[in-house]
């Protein structure tokens, strides 16, 4: 193709959509590209990426250009292409804050793991359960009392207040309670 001029190239693309005129306009105007790609950084764009972006711009660009109202296709074209920059951006920056779907499938060693099951916490609540009621008969009187005002959340403290006991002695009845329990744990 003989050398062209801008207008005569924008023409050829508006009227036919030739795309030996797309290829030699955008040949001129590649290295406005290359200096936005230098620029603004896109994720997961590669150069091929950015110079389909650039000629679909280019297209774009050539049927919305008014000779009339702008002189330079080239600052016309360069502002359309820092748009659609700008526009890939905000793009991938919302999809970042959109939260990613998991898939139970594929996922199920996590949600095993970090997802309660009713059923479990029922097994687990009995389990218990049937612990205490054989942890209890092992209890003297004042590990008993100590131990059930402790499952009522009471402190050592307030158990000492509560019976007028020493702390030392409620202090020592816990500790007696903790070694029968992991002994009863461990058989």
């Amino acid at each position: 193709m003989e050398q062209l001029e801008d207008w005569q190239l924008i023409d050829l693309i508006r009227t036919c959509g030739d795309s030996a005129a797309v290829q030699e306009l955008f040949g001129r105007y590649r290295p406005v590209m290359l200096r936005l790609r230098q620029q603004y950084y896109l994720p997961e764009h590669d150069l091929d990426d950015w110079e389909q972006e650039a000629r679909l711009v280019l297209c774009a660009a050539t049927h919305k250009f008014d000779q009339e109202r702008s002189t330079s296709f080239g600052a016309f074209y360069k502002l359309n292409l820092k748009h659609r920059v700008y526009d890939l951006i905000r793009q991938s920056q919302a999809q970042k804050r959109h939260a990613q779907v998991l898939s139970f499938d594929a996922q199920w060693a996590y949600f095993a793991d970090t997802l309660v099951d009713p059923r479990m916490q029922v097994r687990e609540s009995l389990e218990l359960q049937e612990t205490l009621q054989r942890l209890l008969p092992r209890l003297s009187p004042v590990e008993r009392a100590v131990f059930t005002a402790l499952l009522r959340k009471a402190t050592p403290a307030d158990i000492s207040q509560e019976f007028a006991w020493p702390l030392e002695r409620v202090v020592a009845a816990l500790h007696r309670c903790r070694q029968k329990l992991r002994q009863l744990l461990t058989e």
